[in-house]
């Protein structure tokens, strides 16, 4: 699954590369998908780009093809809904490039980083099951024989041994039953809202998370404003780039204030998804007439500060993963193994 999607992602940053290039070069849609979909490798793409060379051909917007094709991620859609209404899809296209390959990358990173903590959790599972099911049962059968007392951990250890190899089938019954749940609950709006929300808020990636929406939101926003539109004009176009409800609801609360009459960074301000610093570039865009080139601004920022914190969380798994389980590991030799061999040393 993760060499797919790494794969796609590349696929797509090609093919956004590929279409800014036509585009640039004065080749109109209808005549440059066709040529997209000759250079295009990928038969889920190609299949999907002959869908849209169609769609383009009989009069449909660029947008409306896309989505209609049910191939590409809504982020990137959405960004061809601004590229196309504003005049600026080649420099959409080019961002949307730059987004996929390092998305890629960064998936990479964290395949890369994850797979030796995997490889060892798995080994250390197995040494665990056997020490638990083969040495501490000869152990402990070795000790009785000869009179020892079992020490009081290595019952406990025993016991829980015993429980989880006789309540393997209903464990994995409940697992199951939770995965159902999760499945049946994600179809539910209010459920859905409530995760788009927990993604916003929870302490852990939830900094992270808003970075990303402070870039989207401010690119997003700085090419609707170049190409002249009003900032209720532009939040309206904006939303389907945010994919997250409860963000978009922000939005619609922001946008009204906006259109009421109150400054456009006090009424982002309120709606608590955005820094410190991001209000403050905003007040001074607004304040200078400026605003359009400060959402630039900001997006870059927020966009090198969004994967400069990604980078380090990849950088910490691999390390924190090994010191966690081989502290189980040693825990497990300590609590265990050692108390045994010194008793049956004690009564040799």
């Amino acid at each position: 699954m993760g060499k797919k999607a790494k794969g796609y992602e590349m696929d797509l940053s090609l093919l956004c590369h590929q279409f800014a290039l036509i585009l640039k070069s004065g080749i109109h849609p209808v005549e440059g998908i066709p040529m997209l979909c000759e250079d295009t490798a990928n038969p889920k793409l190609k299949k999907a780009l002959e869908f849209i060379s169609k769609d383009v051909e009989h009069g449909s917007s660029l947008y409306s093809a896309f989505e209609a094709a049910n191939c590409f991620p809504a982020y990137m859609t959405a960004m061809i809904r601004v590229g196309e209404k504003t005049g600026m899809l080649d420099p959409v296209l080019e961002g949307l490039s730059r987004y996929y390959e390092n998305q890629a990358n960064i998936r990479k990173k964290v395949r890369n980083a994850v797979a030796y903590p995997l490889v060892l959790a798995v080994f250390m599972i197995g040494v665990i099951a056997l020490i638990t099911f083969k040495v501490i049962p000869l152990f402990v059968e070795i000790l009785t024989s000869l009179g020892g007392r079992i020490p009081g951990q290595v019952n406990l250890f025993i016991l829980l041994g015993n429980s989880l190899k006789n309540s393997f089938l209903s464990v994995l019954a409940v697992l199951v039953i939770l995965a159902l749940a999760v499945w049946f609950l994600s179809g539910l709006e209010k459920f859905r809202f409530f995760l788009d929300k927990f993604k916003v808020v929870n302490p852990l990636t939830g900094g992270i998370y808003r970075k990303i929406i402070a870039s989207r939101f401010s690119g997003a926003m700085s090419l609707t404003l170049k190409s002249g539109m009003t900032i209720t004009e532009s939040f309206g176009l904006v939303s389907g780039v945010l994919e997250n409800r409860y963000v978009v609801s922000k939005s619609v609360e922001a946008a009204r204030a906006v259109a009421e009459g109150r400054p456009f960074w006090e009424a982002i301000r309120d709606t608590g998804l955005f820094p410190s610093l991001f209000i403050n570039l905003m007040r001074s865009g607004e304040k200078t007439g400026n605003l359009d080139a400060m959402m630039e601004k900001a997006s870059q920022t927020w966009r090198e500060e969004a994967d400069s914190a990604l980078r380090r969380v990849v950088s910490f798994i691999e390390p924190v993963c090994v010191t966690a389980l081989s502290l189980i590991l040693a825990g497990v030799l300590l609590s265990v193994i050692l108390p045994l061999i010194n008793i049956m040393a004690s009564i040799g």
